[in-house]
């Protein structure tokens, strides 16, 4: 369990290279292939395929055209397994080599995609709802996006546009039952034009880190397979809200790490457990939308 390994001195088994680093600064992304093992990661899949705790966990997104799409959210640390992963050792000194700073973590997501679901994430960024909240330094946040099973065009991988991170917050608007989730359309029409849009095709375990400006989405999953993605997000403690700033997400202390073994030894006591604060993240009406 968790409260029996806080205290173990660890080290990255995958620590992020030199060029990685340098790759995230320059793009706003990195891809770092192998961060888990494909048998760390079946293990997290049968989870996502089969505990129904993270099914009562699903906030759903209703777009403009009436299309769902949802993801199981949660905050704070615990001793299940999908919490172990957010706190392994690797994840978190690289989240601290990108921001250079102690981290925290705020929260972390599930989102599968069903067979041949039509549904979009459409072009957004991640920095706009935590400038909202408080936290002055877009810098200072990691995003760590892990492939749960293989992400290819076809059956909606996660997308990012090149370089857009230099283009600092940018307008989004509403989008179906979510507030600011979509890049305002005619801004996003001028960025397309000078950047690129990159398919992150990921093999399972495989992960890419993204700043907190980059422009970022998923299309239509067209095969018979899911496809799962766990995006874990991490700010730097002395990023934290400022006074006055909605602190639901936000630690007090930086996270402890747990040995890289950790989901190969069985240092877990569940798959998934429920902690979400009763917060509601980005639905205005998510049991009661489009209902008559």
């Amino acid at each position: 369990m968790v409260s029996q390994v806080t205290s173990l001195k660890s080290s990255s088994v995958r620590p992020l290279t030199q060029d990685e680093l340098s790759f995230y600064h320059e793009h706003g992304y990195v891809i770092v292939r192998g961060l888990f093992e494909a048998e760390e990661m079946e293990t997290v899949r049968s989870v996502c395929q089969s505990d129904p705790n993270l099914e009562k966990a699903l906030k759903k997104v209703i777009d403009n055209e009436g299309r769902t799409w949802g993801a199981s959210v949660w905050s704070g640390v615990n001793d299940s397994l999908l919490s172990v992963v957010t706190q392994t050792t690797r994840i978190i000194e690289a989240a601290e080599a990108i921001t250079g700073e102690e981290c925290y973590f705020m929260y972390a997501k599930i989102v599968k995609k069903a067979p041949y679901d039509q549904s979009i994430a459409h072009w957004h960024q991640a920095y706009p709802a935590w400038h909202d909240e408080g936290c002055p330094f877009p810098d200072l946040f990691a995003t760590c996006s892990i492939a749960v099973n293989q992400s290819t065009k076809e059956n909606g991988c996660f997308q990012v546009i090149d370089k857009s991170h230099r283009l600092g917050r940018i307008t989004h608007v509403a989008e179906g039952n979510a507030e600011k989730v979509r890049c305002e359309p005619k801004r996003l029409a001028k960025v397309l034009e000078r950047h690129e849009i990159i398919n992150c095709e990921m093999e399972p375990g495989d992960a890419v880190f993204m700043h907190a400006n980059t422009i970022h989405g998923s299309h239509e999953n067209n095969t018979g397979d899911t496809r799962i993605l766990m995006h874990c997000h991490y700010n730097a403690m002395v990023n934290r809200p400022l006074e006055g700033g909605n602190s639901y997400v936000h630690g007090d202390e930086p996270i402890q790490k747990l040995p890289d073994s950790a989901i190969k030894d069985g240092l877990y006591a569940s798959g998934f457990e429920i902690d979400s604060q009763g917060w509601n993240w980005y639905n205005k009406e998510p049991e009661n939308y489009g209902k008559k």
